[in-house]
């Protein structure tokens, strides 16, 4: 047998796995009206590739397929059907034996899965598999009642598709669908492949120009690249030796101008310091002067009253006699002599003074030059801290002069993205704590800090194709803080000189929190290198200690401290500058001091000087007089000894005589005129003083005003020079990438003029071209390659086109021989077996259009005994079924299909006809197959074997297999009884 075996599982009412054994050519299926005998042709079309529910009269879905239960069973969750075929005859293209197809669905997921032998595989597999071997799903091998009612009642055209499957051009024609498909597909593909190829073709055009627009704008601009890149070289460097000129220049004229504006602020101070003891000194004067008046008025009063007594002596010594003219020139002679002696004391006085003024005086000179000694020293100092100063804020300002990289990348950080800046930059370390904190950073102070890792591969590249060094880069997105777990944390706090974690010391940015706290967060800050070696002893030495001067024990107690030549860093260069800046402010105190002390000696050296002068011109003056009073002293002793009279030099004057008062006066007098000159003479010096300063203060004024000018316009060329250097680095950086350093590397050794003008020639030829499209060759190679391509691929699918045309004619002609052929052999048989299934008549098949075989439609022509109707569908509904029976038995004759199932196709029929069809029916045994469903006694009287489909109460479909013979034995046994 063909179909060996049917197992079916959880299919419609096959709740339970059933069996259909098939060992015999013809088996019957019978059984009542609703039973779910015609589900075993359901079962058989379901696994054929069956996908119409309304075809399998399986309700609303696929899933409907599976037993959904009855009041007394329960549903089931899958429909497994299984058809086992017997292939020796090879009626499938296989090498198998033995054939094995199942189909199953699940409910839950209402997926259907197929097989075959066992192995998963698609429906188009099965569909395929059983193409043209007449066991088709809708092949003339599975007859229905429907089938065969509307057999008669089909249009020609449609009444074609089952001659087709008995000529076995289904595969063909499935094949021509396919090929008519691919073609279509590739006409489609050819209309879209010349849309595309014109629209190619319209972009190449103007590409083509715009590429060769583009190679000369690339040519131009390599040139003017080579020539720019050293005409920049050559601006910057000129522009950096201006620059450092004009700084050197801005930095002495800003020093000159701050000195002189410190000075002139001290100048503004000394004039009013001046000013007020002139101020001083005219109250003085004026004071004394009032004195003076009033003493020469009494010296007057008093000269007067000599000048009278003198008189009235004069007068009585010419009219006196020997005795009281001696008297009178006694008194003279006493008087002369009091004058000299008051004279001779005070002119020793005065000398005793001008000697104590000369050594003062001395001692100021000496005062004064250990005063300007100590002031020329301080002020070096001084200057020395100011040049230290200076040079730390050149290194500020140039922070990685030694760090060619580092240098490279802050120089080029406009051009390059994500550069954050240098770890040393973003972290500020607190007061006093720079040595510590550099010590803790070690190499990473020059770190440079990336937003990301793309960042830092950028950065790389440009110091690479610069050649410009290396550097450390850090992404922030690496960063994760790092400390000290709280047991450290705990005893580190309580060792000897803690002073506190190395992160807490430095103040950031709060995005840098991150960065700060996986670069210092475990680091420990002790105070002396004692403590440190303890403090790292007691953290097991798995903590990083660094000292407040820069000491570290590294973790696993190694060492590193001393001394460099040269500490200075980024880190330490601020902390630097504040100390020595404390110095220089301290030292400023100084000098500022030191000059003031000098000044101050200066003016009592002056002051002293002035009065050891005037104290000579008095003293010059007053040896004069003494020399007179001496000479009128002697005059008068002599006279009074030649008149022989000793001299009493005994005698004292009293208070009140007129010679005492005069000289009192006149000493009083002197006194005061000495006292007016002195202070004349100051207020004289005071005043040229304060003229010569502000003379001075003018100057200095007229020479800041210039040095103000002078400065501005230095700032102006500076800030104009930076701005071209600025530019020039950032052409180089912007337009090629490129360091100062490496352009001058690469600089060639041309006339810096004929460059220039050859570059404007050039910047004018490539303005000239306008819009540039750089892309454009490379579009165009990529367009003119597609173009080339799909050309060949529209040769290649126009050839392919043509393949396909041959092949569907070739087609077209083997499916019209084989039509042709069966439609005559099935024709041949046609009046045959009508007569036989009729009793007589004629019939025969006929085209409607015979000169296009491939579409023409199928008319049947009969012509039952005794009738003549032209129009088949004037027959009724029994003779049409006998008619398409005729048929369906004309196609079995003309060609042997394997296996035949018929449900009720017979059913429409009387019980003559019934006999007739189940009789003609026997004679295809041996040739075919054939599953009957049927309920007709004369249809069960000619198969072999019988299963009865029975349903109980629980709605599950069960089998009874019967052998006809042993039914008819049973028969014959109950007619017998």
């Amino acid at each position: 047998m063909f179909l060996k075996r049917i197992e079916l599982q959880g299919f419609k009412s096959f709740a339970d796995k059933t069996i259909i054994q098939f060992e015999n050519d013809i088996t019957g299926i019978v059984g009542p009206n609703g039973c779910g005998k015609s589900n075993v042709n359901d079962a058989i079309r379901w696994v054929l590739g069956e996908q119409s529910v309304k075809s399998l009269r399986s309700g609303s879905s696929m899933a409907d397929i599976i037993f959904s239960g009855s009041e007394y069973r329960k549903p089931v969750n899958m429909a497994k059907v299984t058809l086992v075929f017997d292939n020796s005859t090879k009626v499938f293209d296989s090498p198998f034996e033995e054939i094995e197809i199942t189909r199953q669905l699940q409910r839950s997921t209402n997926e259907a899965s197929y097989f075959i032998n066992k192995t998963p595989c698609r429906l188009k597999d099965i569909t395929d598999l059983v193409m043209d071997t007449g066991l088709g799903r809708d092949s003339l091998s599975i007859i229905t009642q429907g089938n065969i009612s509307s057999f008669a009642d089909a249009k020609p055209e449609d009444r074609r598709l089952l001659f087709e499957e008995a000529a076995g051009v289904s595969k063909y024609k499935k094949r021509k669908k396919i090929s008519l498909n691919k073609l279509n597909q590739t006409k489609e593909n050819l209309d879209r492949l010349q849309d595309i190829l014109d629209e190619l073709e319209r972009q190449l055009t103007p590409l083509s120009r715009q590429a060769k627009k583009a190679e000369k704008f690339l040519k131009l601009r390599e040139e003017l690249s080579k020539i720019e890149i050293s005409v920049l070289a050559e601006e910057i460097e000129s522009l950096n030796s201006q620059i450092e000129k004009l700084q050197k220049s801005l930095f002495e004229n800003k020093t000159i101008y701050t000195s002189k504006e410190a000075s002139l602020s001290k100048q503004d101070l000394d004039i009013m310091d001046l000013r007020k003891e002139m101020y001083a000194l005219d109250k003085q004067i004026n004071e004394l002067q009032g004195e003076y008046t009033k003493a020469m008025e009494e010296s007057y009063q008093l000269e007067k009253r000599k000048v009278e007594l003198d008189e009235k002596r004069k007068y009585a010594m010419s009219m006196a006699d020997n005795a009281k003219r001696k008297e009178q020139l006694k008194t003279l002679v006493d008087e002369a002599r009091f004058e000299y002696f008051d004279r001779k004391a005070r002119f020793d006085k005065q000398k005793a003074e001008l000697e104590l003024h000369t050594k003062s005086m001395n001692d100021l000179k000496s005062k004064t030059q250990r005063a300007e000694y100590e002031f020329r020293q301080s002020n070096d100092v001084y200057q020395q801290l100011l040049n230290q100063k200076q040079i730390l804020e050149n290194l500020a300002k140039q922070p990685f002069q030694h760090q060619a990289g580092v240098r490279a990348i802050m120089s080029a950080r406009r051009s390059l993205s994500g550069i954050e800046g240098v770890i040393s930059e973003l972290l500020k370390a607190h007061n006093n704590m720079a040595n510590a904190i550099n010590a803790a950073l070690g190499g990473s102070v020059y770190n440079i800090v990336t937003i990301d890792e793309r960042s830092a591969r950028e950065a790389i590249r440009f110091l690479k194709k610069n050649r410009s060094g290396r550097a450390t880069f850090l992404p922030m997105t690496v960063c994760k803080p790092r400390f000290a777990s709280n047991n450290q944390q705990l005893i580190a706090s309580n060792c000897n000189g803690f002073i506190d974690w190395a992160c807490n010391l430095v103040d950031c940015d709060e995005k840098y929190g991150d960065l700060r706290d996986r670069l210092l967060g475990n680091v420990l800050v002790i105070d002396a290198l004692e403590n440190a070696n303890e403090a790292a002893k007691m953290l097991n030495y798995q903590i990083k200690v660094v000292t407040l001067d820069g000491d570290i024990v590294h973790t696993g107690g190694s060492m590193t401290g001393g001394i460099t030549k040269n500490q200075t860093t980024p880190m330490t260069i601020r902390s630097q500058i504040e100390s020595i800046q404390s110095q220089i402010d301290g030292q400023k105190l100084k000098v500022d001091t030191l000059k003031e002390e000098m000044r101050v000696l200066n003016t009592r050296l002056d002051d002293e000087t002035d009065t050891c002068v005037h104290l000579q011109i008095e003293q010059a003056k007053l040896e004069n007089i003494l020399a007179t009073k001496k000479q009128k002293y002697d005059d008068y002793a002599a006279e009074l000894n030649q008149l022989g009279v000793e001299l009493d030099e005994s005698k004292e004057f009293v208070e009140d005589e007129i010679v005492v008062l005069m000289s009192k006066m006149h000493a009083r007098i002197d006194e005061i005129t000495s006292n007016m000159q002195s202070l004349r003479q100051k207020r004289f010096n005071k005043g040229n003083q304060v003229e010569e300063m502000e003379n001075q203060v003018r100057l200095t004024r007229r020479e800041m005003s210039s040095l103000q000018s002078e400065i501005h316009q230095d700032e102006l060329k500076l800030t104009q020079q930076q701005t071209y250097l600025e530019n020039a680095l950032m052409r180089l950086n912007t337009d090629y990438q490129m360091t100062y350093e490496n352009a001058k590397s690469q600089k060639e050794d041309i006339d810096i003029e004929q460059a220039k003008e050859r570059v404007l020639f050039l910047r004018q030829e490539i303005n000239k071209l306008g819009n540039v499209n750089l892309d454009a060759p490379k579009e165009y190679e990529e367009i003119k390659e597609r173009f080339d391509f799909m050309t060949s691929q529209k040769e290649d699918l126009e050839k392919a086109s043509e393949q396909i045309l041959a092949a569907i004619d070739e087609m077209d002609q083997t499916m019209i021989t084989q039509f042709k052929d069966m439609f005559d052999k099935i024709n041949a048989e046609l009046d045959g077996i009508f007569k036989s299934m009729f009793g007589g008549g004629k019939a025969k098949l006929s085209m409607v259009d015979p000169d296009d075989i491939l579409n023409t439609g199928i008319d049947i022509d009969v012509q039952p005994p005794g009738k003549l109707v032209k129009n088949i569908q004037a027959f009724s509904g029994g003779e049409k079924a006998l008619i398409a029976i005729s048929v369906l038995f004309a196609i079995l004759k003309a060609r042997t299909i394997p296996l035949c199932i018929f449900d009720e196709v017979e059913a429409a029929l009387d019980q003559a006809n019934v006999e007739r069809f189940a009789k003609y029916l026997s004679h295809y045994r041996g040739q075919s197959q054939f599953i009957v469903v049927t309920h007709r006694p004369g249809t069960m009287e000619q198969c072999d074997t019988l299963y009865g489909v029975t349903m109980q109460k629980d709605g599950v479909s069960k089998l009874l297999r019967v052998q006809l013979k042993d039914a008819i034995h049973y028969t014959d046994k109950e007619a017998e009884q």
